[in-house]
């Protein structure tokens, strides 16, 4: 019983792989790139558009670090505790 529902969701499931990622290789088809608007030079741009994301995101994380210290400091002033 157990085993052929596993057997039944591992089918839905390879199914629904199968429909998200429509090629095999790690460089797509070429008739997938009109339909998913890739880029000719999509496995090039792909690391940069990924270190990107990461330098925006370390950015956005120093930014929220600043802030936060200042807060604190706003805090430390207040309450005349000089650390």
């Amino acid at each position: 019983m157990i085993y052929s529902v596993r057997v039944w969701l591992w089918s839905i499931v390879s199914e629904l792989e199968y429909h998200l990622y429509p090629w095999k290789t790690s460089t797509p088809p070429d008739w997938v790139r009109p339909e998913h608007r890739i880029e000719p030079d999509y496995e090039h741009n792909l690391n940069y558009d990924w270190l990107k994301s990461h330098d925006e995101k370390i950015n956005k994380l120093e930014e929220n670090m600043i802030a936060a210290f200042e807060e604190i400091h706003k805090l430390h002033v207040e309450i005349g505790t000089n650390d």
